[in-house]
């Protein structure tokens, strides 16, 4: 089993945790579909699982894993009923029509089975051109019901705190953006480093407080 990342990482350290209770929830030998899988880093979290990795044909300059299946979220190529536990992280705010992606989960979904998702409430444009939503619990909820989907949970990755340390722990990125000349790259090299370590460590005050 793998460990959660570096509390540093507030985001991928929220994820991995997630993941974990996911894995603790799944059978052993169950399959468990990773839909929109990308570079299939969540494969490690359940390996007591039949893993499989599915997302849409992978393009250039996109890096993606060892996929199972490519094909797209609209028209999951399964049967109606067959899949225990999907999970689907930070993939939703990226489709065009999320509500009809929940439906085909609902459908492939058999009886008691159970979609595990993350979405963004608040969160930098990414992966453009294709980022559209950002999603409340009521929205989250709302969408679910309407997809046929009865929700259990629904709880935030972590409080105000939680976002304003993440938001500065990533703040480097537009002190010190990557579409510069070499010429400032080369003149900022000996403080763009410290600053970004900076930038991390100063939430764990900020999340005392």
């Amino acid at each position: 089993m793998v460990k959660p990342a570096s509390k540093v990482r507030l985001a991928r350290h929220a994820t991995d945790h997630f993941l974990l209770q996911v894995a603790a929830e799944v059978k052993p030998g169950a399959i468990v579909l990773d839909a929109g899988a990308g570079n299939c880093k969540h494969k490690n979290f359940s390996p007591h699982a039949r893993y499989l990795a599915f997302d849409m044909k992978p393009v250039k300059k996109r890096a993606y894993g060892d996929v199972d299946l490519a094909a797209n979220l609209y028209h999951l190529p399964f049967r109606s009923n067959s899949i225990p536990a999907a999970i689907n992280v930070d993939v939703i705010e990226h489709l065009r029509e999320p509500l009809a992606a929940l439906k085909e989960f609902a459908r492939v979904l058999e009886p008691g089975g159970k979609l595990f998702l993350i979405a963004p409430q608040g969160w930098q444009e990414h992966g453009m051109p294709n980022d559209y939503f950002r999603f409340t619990s009521s929205g989250i909820r709302y969408l679910s019901e309407q997809a046929g989907l009865e929700p259990v949970s629904i709880a935030p990755m972590g409080g105000f705190f939680w976002y304003l340390g993440h938001r500065v722990s990533l703040s480097y990125r537009y002190l010190f953006p990557n579409k510069r000349r070499a010429l400032w790259k080369i003149l900022d090299a000996p403080i763009r480093h410290p600053a970004r370590l900076f930038c991390a460590l100063s939430f764990l005050t900020r999340a005392t407080i």
